[in-house]
């Protein structure tokens, strides 16, 4: 609904208000599942999962009680209002508009791919139709290492010949029957609990899900915007654009694990208590009091120290609960086309932040449960975009008519000049020298932060050099020596830590996209010429030069480090943890558990193509 008023003759208004509905998505026959925290049930004294807290669609055969089709409980809907006004000031002869606005909008929250989570320990389960893919509504098929067979002499696969194993029945031509009439509580009977985790390696269940709770994320937008015709082919605007965003949706881990210490153990009273926070199994070593250390199937007692049993630590939830912001000056000049020219310019100066850019399947950040933290330059943030776009029309220098003039009159230059700011990126680590207290070494969920070592800034940690010619001058974009590993110390977090391990790593704290690629310029040419041939009928050639001046964009530089390089679990004690001396090169001046940062700042691909030359001939009729 929206209206508009004449206030007076040089002032209108304009407001409105709009319903948003966005319902969540639904399946025929109800093939959806989620997941409710407050249905899990564990019972630590008998070590039992009395209920998953799996529910099921309501319009399933065996749907959850009192769940609806979507199994979504938050408002899928949204009331925005809008405003806008346009004055026109009598001043500079009328030629002056200022038009300024403001309103919400809201936004799919659930999309297809939230039902689509990131590699979590080997399994993806989820997808539009979950419960055709998870457990119990599918039997699992697994082929033990003693009885694979090699298709084709190299391809693992269940079969004995390669007509029983192929890549069309790797798990072989006998395959298990369906599940009969399954339910969300037959999940019970799938998820491993603290017995089968601590001795019998358990492997937890990894989940997907859209968080019940969502809300619609929604925009608030802005804008002041003055316009100024100074003559009739010149229009000169300059404007501020901005808008703040709200329930932005997230993957952030449900299942992180707990800090367990003897003050505050998880599974307390229990007979698998954990008084201890470990993703290392330290070889040559014991726990403060006297027992061994675990290796839980997603590393240490990772999967000991969950808040729900069963499920792995890389379990995911899209939540919608981050914010955005972006703000910008706009500038624009258009001169129309007058004695031959056109030009048009076009300048922004803008900053957008956010704590997850896009539809990630990974959180790009420190600790997913710390979402302020991760605030920062969004990944598309450009601070300066220039634009430059002209045509000139040469005048005629012979007669229309004549044979000279078919071939002197008619040609135009045209081309189009872009300038902008490269995008910010950050240095990332999930081989466990980031976050291996919580994830161990099977990170596959997130993109931990590398922190920048005591006395480094961003402005110190860049080189100057490209790193684009690194086998040449050895020179790198960033120093190597300026980044560290956040590890922990033994014995820290309250006695946390066991006294005997010294390679827990934590996260990092703010430095999300504090590293920008080097500056983009890029400009294209065309030379054009139109032959009449009758009214209705002419030639166009074109001779195309693109990136003119055959002007390399760099990539971001090498910005994913290894420095737990071969994902090693089981560090040995005596071993020093962190590495010194770290060059260019990755190499470093001591032995270590940890390596030093190997491939960080070399650049390895370009944006765009090389100067590129075309010439084309059109009819046109």
């Amino acid at each position: 609904m929206q209206d508009k008023w004449q206030i007076i003759p040089s002032l209108s208004l304009t407001a409105g208000v709009r319903y948003d509905w966005d319902g969540g998505l639904t399946e025929k026959y109800g093939r959806l599942f989620n997941f409710d925290p407050s249905l899990y049930n564990y019972a630590v004294g008998s070590d039992t999962i009395q209920n998953s807290g799996l529910i099921i669609a309501g319009n399933n055969a065996n749907g959850t009680k009192g769940v609806s089709p979507t199994t979504l409980t938050g408002r899928q809907w949204g009331i925005a209002p809008r405003v806008g006004a346009a004055w026109q000031p009598g001043f500079f002869h009328n030629k002056v508009v200022i038009r300024a606005g403001g309103g919400m909008y809201y936004d799919r929250g659930e999309l297809f791919s939230y039902f689509s989570p990131g590699y979590a320990i080997g399994t993806v389960t989820g997808g539009p139709f979950g419960v055709n893919q998870q457990l119990p509504f599918v039997n699992v098929s697994s082929c033990p290492v003693a009885t694979q067979y090699l298709y084709e002499g190299y391809i693992p696969t269940c079969g004995g010949t390669d007509a029983q194993g192929n890549l069309e029945n790797p798990y072989g031509t006998a395959l298990l029957a369906p599940p009969n009439n399954p339910k969300a509580s037959d999940l019970n009977n799938y998820l491993p609990n603290a017995s089968t985790i601590a001795n019998d390696f358990g492997q937890p269940i990894s989940l997907g899900v859209y968080d019940r709770a969502n809300k619609l994320p929604y925009t608030m937008n802005y804008t002041l915007d003055l316009q100024w015709q100074p003559r009739n082919d010149l229009a000169i605007e300059m404007g501020y654009v901005g808008n703040l965003g709200r329930h932005q949706v997230i993957p952030v881990p449900f299942n992180q694990p707990n800090i367990a210490s003897p003050s505050s153990p998880t599974l307390s009273g229990g007979p698998y208590q954990q008084n201890y926070s470990y993703g290392y199994n330290v070889g040559g070593a014991v726990l403060n009091d006297g027992s061994p250390y675990l290796a839980n199937y997603e590393g240490g007692n990772v999967d000991l120290r969950v808040p729900y049993i069963g499920y792995a630590a890389e379990s995911i939830s899209y939540v919608a609960a981050g914010v955005d912001a972006y703000n910008a000056l706009q500038v624009h000049v258009d001169k129309r086309m007058s004695h031959g020219v056109q030009v048009g310019a076009s300048y922004t100066y803008s900053h957008a932040l956010d704590e997850q850019s896009g539809l990630g399947l990974f959180f790009n950040g420190n600790n997913p449960l710390n979402l302020r933290e991760a605030y920062g330059s969004a990944d598309f943030d450009r601070t300066h975009v220039l634009n430059l776009n002209y045509v000139f029309r040469a005048p005629d220098f012979a007669r229309k008519s004549s044979l000279e003039g078919a071939f002197v009159n008619g040609w135009s230059l045209m081309g189009l000049m872009v300038l902008q700011s490269g995008q910010p990126y950050s240095v990332i680590d999930f081989s466990g020298a980031v976050g291996s207290i919580y994830y161990s070494t099977a990170d596959g969920i997130t993109n931990p932060i590398v922190p920048l070592a005591p006395g480094c800034t961003a402005k110190k940690a860049t080189t100057g050099a490209s790193g684009a010619w690194f086998q040449a001058t050895g020179k790198t974009a960033l120093d190597p020596a300026c980044f560290t590993i956040p590890l922990l110390p033994a014995g820290g977090l309250g006695g946390a830590i066991p006294s005997s391990d010294p390679f827990e790593t934590g996260f990092t704290s703010g430095q999300r996209n504090i590293f920008r690629q080097a500056f983009q310029k890029r400009a294209d040419a065309s030379l054009e010429k139109i032959f009449n041939i009758k009214e209705n009928y002419s030639l166009k050639y074109a001779f195309d030069v693109y990136n003119l001046t055959n002007t390399t964009s760099f990539d971001v530089p090498g910005n994913e480090v290894s420095q737990n390089q071969f994902y090693d679990a089981f560090p040995v004690a005596g071993t020093t943890p962190a590495p010194t001396g770290c060059a260019a090169d990755g190499s470093q001046t001591n032995t270590s558990f940890y390596n030093c940062p190997g491939g960080l700042g070399i650049i390895t691909h370009t944006i765009g193509s090389p100067r590129q030359i075309q010439m084309s001939l059109a009819f046109n009729f």
